[in-house]
Order: structure tokens, then C-alpha cells, then sequence
């Protein structure tokens, strides 16, 4: 009997285990900062909700190969203009996650807004239904460059 529990605990610890590796792994990128403008709302079930629910659907799958993603649809007020950046270093899979946790939090975060952007430590996201830089916010970022003098030779050559 003692053998029998003894195998089936060790089993139970190896599933928690697993599932806490699993929730580890699976968090979010660090949210630094987000935007709600506040310009304008959106009705709910709108022509404009309906534009920007594509929008944000779509955004993720529109990579130009450059870690770039841009989907415009709609005409006029109920037009959804939406972009993404991820950071270079980050891979594909990686940055699809980020723009998807994006979306979610600005959902969350700004409801019914025309326009809100997002900054993740690895991808920024906006959507907006006007044309333009509306926003210039400067982060800073806590991830050490590592190699300091290379990291300065290279910022260097692309000045020059």
C-alpha cells in the first residue's frame, strides 16, 4: 500500500512540476507602458469595432519578414489603421506572442478607445483611426547590452 501511494505522489509531484515549468515559460514578455489617447470612443458593435476586431485578428499575420506588420481596413471615421514592431533580436513565434498579449492587454486596458498603443519589452503595437505620428514616448530599457564597446562600435558605424 505504502509502495502504491509513494508511486502515485511521485507522480503528482512530477505533473505539478511540469505544469509550474509550463506557466513559467509560458509568461507573458514584461508590459512596460501603454496609452489609451482618449480622443474619441467607439460604439460597441459599430462599424468601427467590427474594423478594428479584423484589424487586431489579422495584425499578427501580416509579418513584412522584418518583424513589421501593418493592416489597414475601412473608410473614413470607421477606418482602423494597426502596426507592430518587434524588437530584431526576437524570433517569429516569440514576437507573434508578444503583439497577441499586446492586443489582449490594450483590449483590457482601453475599451471602446479609437486609439491606444502598447510597449512591451519586445514588440510595440498601435491602432488608431487617424494618419501620423500622434505619440513620441522614449523607454528605456533594463536589458544590459552585454559587450559595451561592441555594442558603441556598432551604434557608431550605423551613425556615420
Amino acid at each position: 500500500m505504502f509502495i502504491l501511494f509513494r508511486k502515485h505522489l511521485f507522480s503528482f509531484s512530477l505533473i505539478i512540476i511540469c505544469l509550474t515549468n509550463t506557466t513559467t515559460l509560458a509568461q507573458p514578455p514584461p508590459f512596460f507602458h501603454h496609452i489609451c489617447e482618449n480622443k474619441a470612443n467607439y460604439t460597441i458593435n459599430s462599424t468601427y469595432q467590427r474594423n478594428l476586431d479584423t484589424a487586431l485578428l489579422a495584425l499578427p499575420t501580416t509579418n513584412s519578414g522584418f518583424g513589421y506588420y501593418n493592416f489597414t481596413i475601412g473608410q473614413l471615421s470607421d477606418r482602423v489603421i494597426s502596426f507592430a514592431l518587434c524588437r530584431g533580436d526576437i524570433k517569429p513565434d516569440a514576437c507573434t506572442k508578444c503583439l497577441n498579449d499586446s492586443i489582449i492587454k490594450l483590449i483590457e486596458l482601453c475599451p471602446n478607445q479609437t486609439e491606444a498603443i502598447a510597449y512591451y519589452e519586445s514588440c510595440f503595437l498601435k491602432y488608431s483611426n487617424e494618419t501620423g505620428n500622434t505619440n513620441t514616448v522614449i523607454l528605456a530599457s533594463p536589458v544590459s547590452v552585454g559587450n559595451v564597446d561592441q555594442f558603441n562600435r556598432a551604434v557608431r558605424e550605423l551613425m556615420d
